[in-house]
C-alpha cells in the first residue's frame, strides 16, 4: 500500500512538472504536448556507486555506442550489475575488453575501491545529502565530472531540479526549440534554465527527446 501511495505521489509531481513547463511559452507547450507526460525511469535497484559507474561508461559517448559497451560490461559479470568486490576481483584486462578506455577503467576501479572501503554514501545515506554536496563529494575523484554526477542525481536519485549545462544535446536542442542561430554556451543555458526551476531535470528530459 505504501509503495502505491509513493507511486501516486510521484505521478502527481511529474504531472505538475509537465504542466509547469507547458505554461512557459508556446514552444514549451508544443514540446510537452508532442512528447507527452514526463516519465522518468529511476534505477532504484542500483546503489549510488553503481549508478555512478554506469554514468562513467556513458559519458562522452553516443547513446548507441555507450549501450553496446554497457551490455558487454554486464556480460562479463553474468549479465548482472556487479557489486564493488566483484569488480575488484575481476581482471582489469577483462573489464577493459568490453570497450572501455584506460581512463574510464581506472575511474571505475577507483569507484569500486572507494565503495568497498566504505568511503562513498549508501542509497540510504545519500538521500539526506543536498545536490551540491553530492556533486562536490564525487567530483573529488579523478575521472568523475559534474555531468557524470548529475546523471546519478537524475536517474538514480530522481532529483527534479538538475541542469546538465555541459550536455551538448540539451544546448543544441534548446537552440532548435527556439530556432536560434548562434550556439549556446554552458553558462548561457544555466542562466536560461532559471525559468525552468524547480523542474530543470524535467526540462532536460524533454529537450533530450526533441527530434
Amino acid at each position: 500500500m505504501q509503495e502505491k501511495l509513493l507511486i501516486g505521489d510521484q505521478s502527481i509531481r511529474y504531472k505538475k512538472a509537465s504542466d509547469f513547463l507547458s505554461k512557459l511559452d508556446p514552444d514549451w507547450e508544443s514540446l510537452v504536448k508532442k512528447r507527452g507526460a514526463f516519465s522518468l525511469k529511476i534505477s532504484q535497484d542500483l546503489e549510488p556507486y553503481q549508478s555512478l559507474i554506469k554514468s562513467v561508461i556513458f559519458q562522452q559517448l553516443h547513446p548507441k555506442s555507450a549501450n553496446t559497451i554497457f551490455t558487454r560490461f554486464l556480460l562479463i559479470f553474468d549479465n548482472k550489475f556487479p557489486d564493488d568486490k566483484s569488480i575488484l576481483k575481476k581482471s582489469s584486462i577483462k573489464i577493459k575488453s568490453c570497450g572501455l578506455s584506460q581512463n574510464k577503467l581506472l575511474t571505475i576501479l577507483e569507484i569500486a575501491s572507494l565503495s568497498a572501503n566504505k568511503k562513498l554514501p549508501t542509497s540510504i545515506e545519500i538521500i539526506k545529502m543536498r545536490d551540491d554536496e553530492i556533486i562536490k563529494l564525487f567530483t573529488a575523484t579523478k575521472g568523475i565530472g559534474e555531468w557524470t554526477v548529475q546523471m546519478l542525481l537524475i536517474f538514480n536519485l530522481g532529483r527534479l531540479d538538475i541542469i546538465p549545462k555541459n550536455d551538448s544535446a540539451i544546448r543544441k536542442n534548446y537552440r532548435k526549440l527556439k530556432r536560434l542561430t548562434n550556439p549556446i554556451t554552458p553558462r548561457e543555458i544555466e542562466m536560461i534554465s532559471k525559468s525552468w526551476k524547480p523542474y530543470r531535470s524535467v526540462a532536460s528530459w524533454y529537450l533530450w527527446g526533441l527530434e
